[in-house]
This record gives structure tokens, C-alpha cells and sequence, in this order.
């Protein structure tokens, strides 16, 4: 793989191209992902930010993509249920919404990807460092939706493992619009924003986090079947809003 072969290379930012640099060098030393990589750029800082495990699709060789063409152009499939849920065609949603995989390396089925990298740590920690600096030193979110249970995994979500070991606290006075509904919210702790275990990705770099008291919902793979049998656990766009306002008032 190399990045700039595709002439849309040249209108990423020098700080994009170094990280699409990277997970390129990271991609060509690992034999077990060859199926080349999707990089999103140009993502909105300071708004909201959905994340993802890896891109889906056959690939090839390196596949530029912007956030909002991410979110707006889904046709059919699992991120035609997430554009629905989340952003729908609401043009503020699009503008402000920026969209991350954490590994952006193509593979179809998620299951053989996590197979896949599950014996290499190493590849997976070296990832995970490229992304966190997206994450802190560019979008820098303030509202982080995990857009499958995959994705709040890496986040450091689980307690059994550390990962990026952001840690999270359950908002317990939750606004007005999620009080009836079971979508759980939470903040990485505006007091420490890491938690204490000395085994997370990227502590030599990051003490403390740029992202201290963002809000977090850990989502699922809702499709419109769950419409019917589990309401009031789908988002829908203007919820999302609704939600983004309460902090904004925060």
C-alpha cells in the first residue's frame, strides 16, 4: 500500500497524512491484513464522534473517505440503520459529527478481522496509538457514541479490560429527553479522565486527557426490527441533538 498513489492525498492535512502513513507502515508489516485500509479525513473537532471497529468491504488498496460522505451515502446494510439512528439527513448532525474506525483495515465480516489481530497485541496497541491521537490532539469529542459493543471495548468500557482506560462514570441526572428510554449515558471522569491501571495504550504519551468530561453512549447494533421490540433503546437524530444541547447547557 502506499498513500500517495491516490492524488486525494494531497488535500489531507500534514498531521492526516503522518497518521495515514502510519497505519500504511503498520498494514504492509502485518500479513494477516492485507486488504488495504479506509481513512477518514477531514473530521469535524469539538462535536460529536461515532466509532467503529473496522471498515467493511472487499478493499484494495488505500480508500479516502470524509466524514460526512461516511455518514450521508450508506445505501443498505448495518450503516444504513446507524445513519438512521444517529444522523439521519439532518445537515448539523452531518457537519458535526465525525466518524473514526479504530482499525482501518478492511475485512467484510467483523468476526474473521477480530480473529484475526486477537494474537497480535502488539499490531493492535500500535493502532490504537494512532487513533488515540486522532482523538486527542484532533476531534477532540464531546459526545462519543461507540456505535457497537466492539467499539466501547477499546474504549476501555469493560472493567476486565484496560485498552485506551478511559474511565467512564454513569450520569445518573440524565437530561430530560433519555429519561424514559433505557440508552445508558456516561463521562469520562472530569476528575482524572484515565483509570489507574498501568497497562493502557498510550500512557507514556497522554498523563491526562484532552477529552475530560465527555459524554459516552455505549450503543448496539439496533436494526429496524428493534423498532418494534425494543423502542426505547434506538437513538434517533433529533435525540442525538437533544443530547448534544443538554451539554452544550452543562
Amino acid at each position: 500500500m502506499n498513500a500517495s498513489d491516490n492524488p486525494i492525498f494531497d488535500r489531507l492535512t500534514a498531521a492526516e497524512q503522518e497518521m495515514c502513513n502510519h497505519y500504511i507502515e503498520l498494514g504492509n508489516n502485518a500479513d494477516f491484513v492485507k486488504k488495504g485500509i479506509a481513512f477518514c479525513y477531514d473530521n469535524p473537532a469539538h462535536g460529536i464522534l461515532l466509532t467503529g471497529m473496522n471498515p467493511s468491504g472487499k478493499g484494495g488498496e488505500v480508500v479516502y473517505y470524509t466524514s460526512k460522505e461516511a455518514l450521508e451515502f450508506p445505501t443498505k446494510g448495518y450503516w444504513m440503520d446507524k445513519k438512521k439512528q444517529i444522523v439521519g439527513n439532518d445537515g448539523w448532525l452531518l457537519d458535526n459529527t465525525a466518524y473514526l474506525d479504530f482499525f482501518p483495515y478492511f475485512e467484510s465480516i467483523q468476526d474473521d478481522y477480530e480473529k484475526a489481530v486477537r494474537p497480535h497485541i502488539d499490531f493492535q496497541v500500535k493502532a490504537l496509538e494512532i487513533t488515540q491521537k486522532n482523538i486527542e490532539e484532533h476531534i477532540q469529542p464531546r459526545l462519543i457514541i461507540a456505535a457497537n459493543a466492539a467499539a466501547a471495548y477499546y474504549w476501555g468500557f469493560r472493567p476486565e479490560t484496560t485498552w485506551l482506560g478511559y474511565d467512564f462514570i454513569k450520569v445518573v441526572d440524565v437530561p430530560e429527553s433519555l429519561r424514559n428510554t433505557r440508552i445508558e449515558l456516561y463521562q469520562i471522569n472530569p476528575a482524572n479522565g484515565f483509570r489507574k491501571e498501568t497497562d493502557r495504550v498510550g500512557q507514556d504519551k497522554y498523563q491526562t486527557t484532552n477529552i475530560k468530561g465527555a459524554y459516552f453512549i455505549p450503543y448496539a447494533m439496533y436494526d429496524d426490527r428493534h423498532y418494534t421490540t425494543c423502542p426505547d433503546k434506538v437513538l434517533s437524530p433529533q435525540l442525538v441533538k437533544e443530547i448534544f444541547e443538554w451539554i452544550d447547557e452543562q
